[in-house]
C-alpha cells in the first residue's frame, strides 16, 4: 500500500509541474530567460503551462498561462502578467487575456516556438 501511495504521489507531482525548466537560455537578440514554470496535461494532446521570461539584469518578469495544443502545434494565450524584478512565480494573480486570444500558429525561432517543443517532449 505505502508502495503505491508514493508512486501515484510522484506521477501526480511529475503530471502538474517542470519545477522551473529553462527551454531558452539567453542569446545574442535576446537576453531573456524563459522558463517552465508549471505544467498540467488537460488530455487530448492539449498541455497548460504557466511560463515565465526574465528579462536582461533581471529588470522584470514576464508570466504567461497558455494551453498547448501537441497534436496541431498552436497555441492559445490564457492570461499574463508583467512584474518588477526577477520573480520565480506571480506574486499578484494574472490577468485574464482568453476573451482577446485565439490559436495561434508557431514561428520558427520564436520562443513560443521553443516552448511548444519543450512542452510537448516532455509530455510525451
Amino acid at each position: 500500500m505505502k508502495k503505491l501511495s508514493a508512486t501515484l504521489c510522484l506521477a501526480f507531482i511529475s503530471s502538474i509541474a517542470f519545477a522551473k525548466d529553462m527551454y531558452r537560455s539567453p542569446g545574442a537578440g535576446d537576453s531573456g530567460a524563459y522558463y517552465i514554470l508549471e505544467s498540467k496535461n488537460l488530455g487530448g494532446n492539449v498541455v497548460e503551462v504557466l511560463s515565465s521570461r526574465i528579462g536582461k539584469n533581471d529588470a522584470y518578469t514576464d508570466f504567461t498561462r497558455l494551453k498547448v495544443n501537441c497534436e496541431t502545434r498552436q497555441y492559445f494565450t490564457l492570461a499574463g502578467l508583467s512584474e518588477d524584478g526577477a520573480k520565480s512565480k506571480p506574486t499578484k494573480a494574472l490577468k485574464d487575456w482568453s476573451k482577446n486570444s485565439k490559436w495561434s500558429k508557431l514561428v520558427p525561432g520564436s520562443s513560443k516556438y521553443d516552448l511548444v517543443d519543450f512542452v510537448c517532449a516532455k509530455s510525451r
